[in-house]
């Protein structure tokens, strides 16, 4: 009960859901994967979110799928991996993950669940007097609409 209040509480109290949803039959589909989505969610915030983000789609501000995908990143996060997303700063579109700057982890797994993009890798560095390698090829990841949807949310979060 508790999940579900948390969700609902982030959904805005106008008429534009009931509109958007005024079809029995699409109202019954998404109530069943919204249900199922707040059931298995593990985080009190995740939640918080995806009720956010429904507001976005029920404004016509994303379509169907965009929600679902953004729900679907959500749901796969580890939170404060998640959060990241606000540290990123605005100059940073693209950037190595050699974890100088960010966390190497929080920034692979915002990778592998979408909320970043691949973007290319660095060569090693090889120091042919010493043989040795002094600097290993990092990834280059980049911001996507996505994580950019998303440090939206998170800072209403806030």
């Amino acid at each position: 009960m508790e999940k579900l209040k948390s969700f609902i509480e982030n959904i805005d109290k106008n008429q534009k859901w009931r509109e958007k949803f005024s079809d029995d039959e699409e109202c019954n589909k998404i109530s069943k994967q919204l249900l199922y989505i707040v059931d298995s969610c593990d985080d009190d915030n995740k939640l918080k979110l995806i009720g956010k983000a429904f507001n976005y789609f029920v404004n016509g501000e994303i379509s169907k799928y965009e929600y679902f995908y953004t729900v679907n990143i959500i749901s796969k996060s580890f939170y404060p991996y998640l959060k990241m997303l606000l540290e990123i700063d605005e100059s940073d579109k693209r950037f190595k993950n050699d974890g100088m700057k960010y966390d190497y982890f929080g920034i692979a797994h915002l990778l592998n669940i979408g909320a970043l993009d691949y973007d290319g890798q660095t060569d090693a560095v090889y120091n042919s007097q010493t043989n040795k390698i002094e600097s290993p090829p990092s990834i280059i990841v980049a911001l996507n609409g996505y994580s950019g949807f998303l440090k939206e949310l998170l800072q209403k979060l806030d």
